[in-house]
């Protein structure tokens, strides 16, 4: 019994060398680059500074001007008292909700985003070719519907949590001067064993769902039909998908040291660099300039700097992401039982477990016993004993005839 999680391995390298390099493409390494940015590398914080802007009484001091009695001075001429009110009557709450609300919209946008390029990952690895805007615009409604069944999971998993959490509520709500110490650490067990038990059942569905992107593709059905098909290949073959996941646990985390290693190097190599070129740049200027205005226009070259810095570290991402998305992919085409996945280069061999095996055993056996029957076909009529003008041999009668095909039909019947 061969397992396909490591069998993926070898295919991931092939597929990565020959999308890659056989022959090397500048651009499709950058469209490339930006699907991975896109898919997995949004990981800003859409929270505010935390900074608390206060000022008292203290604070103002005597920095306002004078104001002498009915007399407002320094305002705008079309400034009244009622737009100053209407301005003051803003609560600061208002205004926090107003930026939740915005930040909440733009991380929705962002993840439907990811979500299309999700797909687009797929097509562009599979038929090793990268259109960025005809994918995108083909797979904007799968998108859309993986984003809707994302945001399902997360609300789910959100509601767990809580419930998790639930019978803590009383206790933290209870006002008592007395400290427990034992109820703090039970406490606090609790909470890390469901942030890790949610932890794991989180990777495992997201697991589910990353195989279950390609299916949704090529076997044209919907994100939840095919997460089901994954799920129920899961049930029967539930072996492959453990030493699936043993291994790409170990592929991760020889990825993040390679990564680490290559990053790191890389960025130090580019910082001496950069500080090189800065130096020369800030002496050249010096010579001519003053001391504040050399230092301003050093910053577009700082900027250019930090920039290529990072599209050099995404253009670097690129083997990483394409060799462990075509491990996903060579072990699904490997483990799931027609997938139609139409790769550019063809697996040798077939699948041997998965969804759809019966049935194309029964389909294909349908197909023999309709050949095999007499009459079934242009080729079976004529094995019956009739020659091509439909008359009957000498010496056989319509009762000799029907004898077999019927004995044939009743063993039909029993198959």
């Amino acid at each position: 019994m061969s397992w396909y999680g490591i069998d993926a391995v070898d295919r991931a390298f092939s597929r990565t060398r020959k999308a890659l390099f056989e022959p090397f493409d500048f651009w499709k390494w950058v469209k490339l680059a930006i699907i991975i940015f896109f898919v997995g590398g949004i990981g800003y914080n859409y929270e505010g500074s935390g900074t608390n802007y206060r000022t008292g009484s203290e604070d103002l001091g005597n920095n306002f001007p004078n104001i002498e009695p009915g007399r407002i001075s320094d305002l705008p001429s079309g400034t009244s008292g009622f737009g100053l009110n209407y301005v003051q009557s803003i609560s600061p709450l208002a205004i926090i909700a107003a930026v939740i609300v915005f930040l909440l919209i733009l991380a929705l946008i962002f993840s439907y985003i990811s979500s299309v390029m999700e797909f687009v990952f797929v097509e562009s690895l599979v038929k090793n070719e990268v259109f960025f805007w005809a994918y995108s615009k083909k797979f904007m409604g799968k998108g859309f519907n993986l984003l809707l069944v994302r945001l399902a999971i997360a609300l789910i998993f959100l509601v767990l949590f809580a419930l998790a959490l639930l019978p803590f509520i009383p206790i933290i709500l209870k006002e008592s001067s007395d400290f427990s110490f034992p109820l703090l650490i039970g406490g606090l067990f609790w909470f890390f064993a469901a942030v890790i038990l949610l932890a794991l059942l989180g990777a495992v569905v997201n697991s589910f769902l990353s195989l279950a992107i390609p299916l949704v593709i090529y076997r044209e059905t919907g994100i939840l039909s095919a997460f089901r098909m994954v799920y129920g290949n899961f049930r029967k073959s539930w072996q492959q998908i453990l030493v699936y996941w043993f291994i790409r646990f170990l592929l991760g985390i020889g990825v993040t040291i390679l990564a680490v290693v290559l990053f790191g190097l890389l960025v130090l190599a580019l910082i001496i660099a950069f500080l090189i070129i800065d130096g020369i740049v800030y002496f050249l200027f010096s010579t001519f300039i003053s001391e504040p205005l050399n230092w301003i226009l050093l910053i577009p070259f700082v900027i250019v700097e930090l920039l290529l810095i990072f599209a050099t570290l995404m253009l670097l991402s690129v083997p990483l992401a394409v060799f462990m998305k075509y491990h996903l992919l060579s072990f699904l085409e490997a483990w799931f039982a027609d997938a139609n996945i139409p790769f550019f280069d063809e697996l040798p061999g077939g699948s041997e477990t998965g969804i759809g095996t019966e049935l194309s055993e029964s389909i294909s056996s349908g197909s023999e016993l309709v050949e095999s029957t007499p009459g079934g076909s242009e080729s079976g009529g004529l094995e019956s004993g009739e020659s091509k003008s439909g008359e009957l041999k000498p010496g056989e009668s319509e009762a000799d005839e029907s004898a077999p095909v019927g004995s044939e039909k009743a063993e039909g019947a029993e198959i």
